[in-house]
């Protein structure tokens, strides 16, 4: 049981953050689902990425991974590049904060 609630509440921290970046940039396709495979091929785009360049190091890897989720991102949310790229940037944004929030909820209880 406390595996499953640990699966969704990772999940719900990886989608929510992409749901609510995709609304606020305005995406056509905003749902959670459509969201939750948006998140799906973006990292299958990565690890393609990852096994066509394995020498990509922290330093310069996310010159390539924004690009590359930000085409994701606009093949399934349908959007434009640079909306795709402004919804990677706000995912990121908000992910933190919403990690940090829980985080310190966990710490209380």
């Amino acid at each position: 049981m406390e595996a499953l609630i640990s699966l969704i509440i990772v999940v719900l921290l990886l989608v929510l953050p992409l749901k609510f970046a995709a609304q606020f940039i305005g995406a056509k396709n905003t749902g959670f689902f459509n969201c939750l495979f948006a998140l799906i091929v973006s990292a299958l785009f990565q690890y393609g990425v990852e096994h066509f360049f394995p020498n990509l190091d922290n330093t310069y890897g996310w010159l390539v991974t924004v690009p590359v989720v930000a085409i994701a991102y606009m093949l399934v949310l349908g959007t434009s590049f640079i909306k795709g790229v402004l919804i990677a940037i706000v995912q990121v944004i908000l992910a933190v904060l919403l990690t940090a929030l829980v985080a310190s909820l966990m710490a209380r209880v």
